[in-house]
């Protein structure tokens, strides 16, 4: 019961944001990034989108849960309607036979709708993002990256180790 009620509501206190984008940071991680094979990170969404319609339906299941945590700090609801299609262009595209599978390595969803939601917490200065990325560093001590704001981002430090800080 504890963990409904620390992680299925609105956020009240800075600990409880903090424990909230860690927790969505996480999740990106996980579903889009946790494995490097052969140079390039895999993540479990990629993985078990190889086991037909079943995996793709399952890894959608994990990014929308990603994005209802997403959208409990109040985001706009164009941004979360642009998380949304970043979701179902993954889904769509993991439903192609083979091709979509080794597509959906290569397009990672959950880490652009977590640079989306970086981005937005630190325009409304909701969450030091950056003093949170150097204190609880990833396995691989990176921030995910998203596409749209790439050079944003690069430029305001989240996405790169913490030699830029």
């Amino acid at each position: 019961m504890d963990f409904i009620r620390r992680y299925h509501r609105e956020p009240r206190t800075e600990k409880e944001r903090e424990d909230l984008y860690g927790r969505i940071r996480k999740i990106a991680y996980w579903l889009d990034s946790f494995a490097s094979v052969g140079g390039l990170t895999v993540g479990l969404e990629a993985m078990v989108g190889f086991i037909p319609v079943i995996g793709d339906f399952l890894g959608m299941a994990a990014s929308l849960y990603q994005i209802y945590l997403c959208f409990l700090f109040g985001i706009p609801t164009y941004l979360t309607l642009r998380m949304l299609a970043n979701v179902l262009i993954d889904f769509i595209v993991g439903l192609v036979p083979w091709i979509g599978d080794i597509l959906d390595v290569f397009y990672k969803s959950n880490q652009y709708n977590l640079t989306i939601l970086t981005n937005w917490l630190l325009e409304n200065r909701l969450v030091d993002v950056h003093r949170y990325n150097r204190e609880h560093p990833l396995k691989s001590g990176t921030e995910p990256i998203g596409r749209s704001t790439r050079s944003r981002t690069r430029a305001a430090g989240v996405g790169v180790g913490s030699s830029s800080y």
